[in-house]
């Protein structure tokens, strides 16, 4: 059995890594997610597939996290095959702001940077940390963070995408944090990869990009790197691919930053 552990599990990517690899009933899956009261398609698809363990913790929270990681390791043996960092958040409102629009408003920049790193840096490294000795004793010795094409430099200077300042910073932090840990753990045997999972349409996507005016603005942008875009991928094909890039991590791929194509540029 392979074993994958997937945080931020409670809907979009997260249910849909969750949903594709519990069709198999070898792949042992644990959901980690922060509150069952807004579970109810991931309850049901458990209660319909009993290799789905629903792990509930606070990634923020390192001691809530290493009771986490206790309960994996009660079902797997102490062990983990591959890790999937998912969860994440967009920060606050002022996340629309370009960088110049925060003369005047350094309380909220500092609030824009700070819950960003909190959340979508920090938050990762206390789940690698707090799961890496379960990892160090699986045999896929996988870690996989869900990034964004928004963390990188040549798809912000191409798209003129000037808006979601903490997220991006923070994505590209961790990014190359992901490249530290593959240095440290190479060693063990152990491979990372940042994948960005492109652009999918969840309900935080809808969020964002539902507005007729903000699609508008948004498909203007990502066509100067890919004329044919139209719209979002649906989940199923995002982790379809997704899930492709990461059964082909090798210790030659280990510490970079992909796309859900496997490569460096294909965003869409």
């Amino acid at each position: 059995m392979v074993s994958w552990a997937i945080t931020g599990a409670t809907r979009g990517i997260g249910l849909g890594f969750v949903d594709n690899l519990s069709v198999d009933p070898k792949n042992q899956v644990f959901a980690i997610i922060r509150s069952r009261a807004t579970a109810g398609p991931l309850e049901e698809l458990a209660a319909k597939r009993k290799n789905i363990h629903i792990v509930v913790t606070e990634i923020s929270d390192p001691k809530k996290l290493d009771q986490a990681a206790a309960e994996v390791s009660e079902v797997t043996g102490g062990s983990l095959d591959v890790l999937i960092l998912n969860a994440g958040s967009a920060g606050p409102e002022t996340s629309v702001l370009q960088p110049s629009a925060f003369r005047g408003k350094e309380e909220a920049l500092e609030k824009e940077i700070n819950e960003n790193i909190k959340n979508n840096l920090l938050s990762n490294m206390f789940v690698i940390n707090c799961f890496l000795d379960l990892v160090r004793n699986g045999k896929e010795k996988k870690i996989i963070f869900i990034s964004s094409q928004s963390g990188d430099v040549e798809f912000t200077r191409i798209t003129g995408f000037a808006n979601v300042l903490g997220y991006s910073a923070a994505k590209a932090g961790m990014n190359l944090v992901i490249s530290k840990y593959a240095a440290e753990l190479a060693q063990d045997g152990i491979k990372t990869l940042s994948l960005s999972p492109g652009w999918v349409d969840t309900d935080a996507a809808k969020a964002v990009t539902g507005d007729p005016e903000v699609r508008k603005f948004v498909l203007t942008a990502f066509r100067k790197l890919n004329p044919n875009v139209n719209g979002p991928a649906s989940v199923n094909e995002s982790v379809t691919n997704q899930l492709q890039v990461i059964q082909s991590l090798t210790e030659a791929t280990s510490g970079k930053f992909l796309t859900h194509h496997g490569n460096s540029d294909e965003w869409f």
